[in-house]
């Protein structure tokens, strides 16, 4: 698969233009855009008047979503000394109002598997006796350790944030606004963040004796009504076949690195692609999203239930744009995106600023909503600052802000953007767009998405050993592969057809549903339409039970359960395999 540089993208990256992302940057950094805000509805109709005077279609919804929105957080240690700490609350923790929560501090310190938000639901003391407790712990809040440390008795979580920030974030494990299936699923104790320095302070104390203290959290949890901006750029030869491209409006502070640059970034996109619509083979379709800090990307989730029929119709790709052009991020060194979109994303950041780039498997983050309907996807973050440049700096890992430290914080203010670099991960994001929308066939490889898999299946099975067989799901796995293969070497015949060629609908409708059946089984374990929750997503995770075999005893009823579990599991990958293979056969 091959792409060239033809006039229509030097002509549109040769329009972008600073005027109206700095007009937006210097707009956002007045507002806090909390979700549900009255600030939130003005930065929504700041950016719709720009549309209005464009002339560019839209329209803008009013969900009603579920959101819990922090206020304030008290810490004071109450034993060996009395003393207060400066503290937060992240979104989803429980409220405690004006009660005192007392117990006496466990410490407990982060290691390599606490750093996700993976949920392990045959943990049994994984943490040692927490019953009664106030755990201290290091990192940013995690979902699934928050709810493990609930279920075994903990009176609350205290993080340690990893640097001079205490970060906003959320402990939410419920994907969006929940259903009869999720609304209980949320962590059943709070949880609260303290900085480097205090939680230093508390560590040594704990460690030369007993240390007890109280704490309280403030939050707002209920259903809001937030704008959710949606705009339509109509293609010319398949109009109803689109990219959904987006970002979210929301920001904890006046967040102009995470995400106003993003938002400056949409609307120069809307501009541009609307002022070439005449050239655009096929549509783009651009939403603004509310409840991504605060409702766990409730916005996204419920564009997606809204629109579910039509987008796993005719939605060819999701693209999310966050935190782009940002101070220092020169670097496109951690990209996101599925594998059959690697040579496409490779290509296209190439080709459009001179960079060579790498990409990991996509994080359940992002506003990325969309994997139980199986779009594939590419894009998260935008670039970041070059790693040996973190290094120097001493900055530690953020999610956001092209890596700068202001992220989530109240410091994310105007000094974190930069305009130049804005332009070019607008070039990055608007090259590889006009690449899917214009290409006859739709540019993604899936035979390197099945490769993946197989490989997935190998690991999965020397790490099973003689508990597990995998071989059904290895050996259609195989037989896709070849078959896969042959169905792509007849594609190059079709490469210069027309996007409106009978046989090149069919080819493409061909490839939307084998990424329907394979994103969905590699990044979701819910049925179509229902969402997983937000914690870490293995690969096939269907399979991945079988890291739990290796602790589990032989013959207990743990172990019968994983066996169980992971021979389900089985038969719904294999039988998708077999599935993909006849929508082959019969194309």
């Amino acid at each position: 698969m091959t792409f060239e540089i033809d006039q229509l993208e030097r002509t549109v990256l040769n329009d972008i233009s600073t005027e109206v992302p700095k007009a937006i940057l210097e707009r956002f950094v007045t507002l806090t855009r909390e979700s549900g805000s009255e600030d939130e509805r003005i930065a929504a109709h700041f950016l719709t008047k720009y549309l209005e005077n464009w002339n560019i279609p839209y329209r803008i919804h009013h969900p009603r979503i579920y959101l819990s929105v922090p206020k304030k957080a008290a810490i004071i240690v109450t034993h060996p000394e009395t003393k207060e700490i400066r503290a937060k609350t992240p979104s989803c923790s429980i409220a405690t109002g004006d009660r005192w929560i007392s117990g006496e501090i466990m410490y407990i310190p982060a290691d390599e598997d606490d750093l996700s938000d993976a949920f392990d639901p045959l943990a049994t003391n994984k943490y040692g006796d927490v019953r009664g407790k106030i755990v201290l712990t290091d990192g940013y809040p995690v979902s699934g350790k928050t709810k493990e440390l609930g279920m075994e008795g903990a009176l609350g979580v205290i993080f340690i944030s990893p640097g001079r920030y205490i970060h906003e974030g959320t402990i939410g494990v419920v994907w969006g606004s929940p259903d009869l299936d999720t609304m209980n699923e949320e962590p059943q104790i709070p949880a609260l963040m303290i900085g480097k320095q205090d939680g230093q302070d508390v560590i040594r104390a704990c460690q030369a004796g007993k240390v007890s203290l109280q704490f309280q959290t403030h939050l707002d949890n209920g259903w809001f009504t937030c704008p959710l901006i949606d705009i339509w750029i109509e293609g010319t030869e398949e109009p109803d076949k689109y990219v959904l491209l987006h970002g979210h409006l929301d920001s904890w502070h006046q967040g102009i690195g995470d995400n106003g640059t993003g938002n400056a970034a949409l609307l120069e996109m809307a501009r541009l692609f609307h002022k070439h619509r005449q050239k655009l083979k096929r549509s783009i379709r651009i939403a603004i999203w509310p409840g991504h800090s605060t409702g766990r990307y409730a916005g996204s989730t419920w564009f997606a239930d809204q629109f579910g029929l039509d987008l796993d119709e005719n939605c060819i790709a999701q693209v999310n744009c966050d935190s782009p052009g940002c101070r220092w991020a020169t670097s496109y060194e951690d990209m996101t995106w599925m594998n059959e979109a690697e040579e496409l994303c490779k290509s296209s950041i190439k080709d459009a600023v001179g960079e060579h780039s790498k990409g990991t498997r996509p994080h359940r983050a992002g506003d990325y909503s969309f994997h139980n309907i199986g779009i594939s996807s590419f894009y998260m973050l935008s670039s970041s600052i070059p790693a040996e440049e973190l290094k120097e700096k001493g900055y530690y890992g953020v999610g956001g802000c092209g890596s700068n430290i202001e992220w989530h914080s109240e410091d994310d203010l105007m000094h974190v953007a930069d305009l130049d670099i804005l332009i070019r991960d607008i070039r990055v994001y608007m090259t590889t767009i006009l690449r899917v929308v214009q290409s006859p066939i739709h540019p993604f490889a899936f035979t390197k998405t099945v490769e993946e898999l197989i490989e997935t299946i190998e690991e999965y099975q020397a790490a099973a050993g003689d508990h597990f067989s995998f071989a059904a799901a290895k050996g259609e796995a195989t037989a896709l592969l070849r078959e896969m293969q042959e169905f792509y070497r007849q594609l190059p015949f079709l490469s210069f057809a027309s996007v409106s060629d009978p046989s090149v609908i069919r080819v493409n409708e061909i490839i939307r549903q084998i990424g329907r059946e394979l994103v969905t089984i590699n990044f979701s374990r819910t049925g179509k339409f229902r969402h997983d929750l937000a914690v870490d997503m293995p690969r096939l995770p269907d399979l991945a039970a079988v890291h739990h075999l290796s602790r589990l005893e032989p013959g207990s009823h743990p172990y019968r359960v994983a066996l169980t579990h992971l021979t389900r599991g089985q038969n719904r990958v294999a039988w998708t395999f077999q599935r993909v293979r006849k929508l082959l056969k019969n194309g």
